[in-house]
């Protein structure tokens, strides 16, 4: 193995070590410390709105809420997820929890350098995902002719 494959090789595993190291220190700490859980969420770019989409499978659309809070720029997204179980005397026995229920919180910072039109937000659900569309505000920049005299 030739010294620039040893680096490269060397270079990607502490790049991937950073990667895991962030995702394990970020998400023990928001469960551990809150009294709410966190859904997961997607924000990307199309040519004309910004396209959010959280994960609350088995929310309902009035046990959300959605705030846009024009000092930080971002989008406040609560609720609450009920757990649809049987009494607790039917429960004989638990092997696995990983659905988490309850209140959910998440404010999600939208991009300082793109302007939008917040009066013209739109939300909808679809297969357990929110989605949610943010028109980016459109600048038109037409030719003028300016004539000399």
């Amino acid at each position: 193995m030739s010294q620039r494959d040893r680096d490269d090789f060397l270079w990607q595993g502490g790049i991937d070590l950073n990667k895991l190291s962030a995702e394990l220190t970020s998400l023990r700490p928001k469960v551990a410390t809150k009294k709410c859980w966190e859904p997961l969420i997607d924000l990307t770019e199309e040519s004309t709105r910004l396209v959010l989409k959280g994960e609350i499978a088995g929310v309902k659309g009035d046990e959300t809420e959605l705030t846009y809070i024009p000092e930080r720029h971002s989008i406040l997204l609560r609720g609450h997820r009920m757990e649809d179980v049987e009494s607790d005397e039917e429960r004989v026995g638990v092997f696995q929890l990983e659905i988490l229920y309850g209140h959910f919180e998440r404010e999600i910072a939208l991009p300082k350098d793109i302007a939008i039109v917040p009066s013209n937000i739109r939300a909808m659900f679809r297969d357990g995902i929110l989605i949610v569309l943010i028109p980016k505000m459109m600048t038109t920049s037409h030719q003028v002719v300016i004539e000399t005299s």
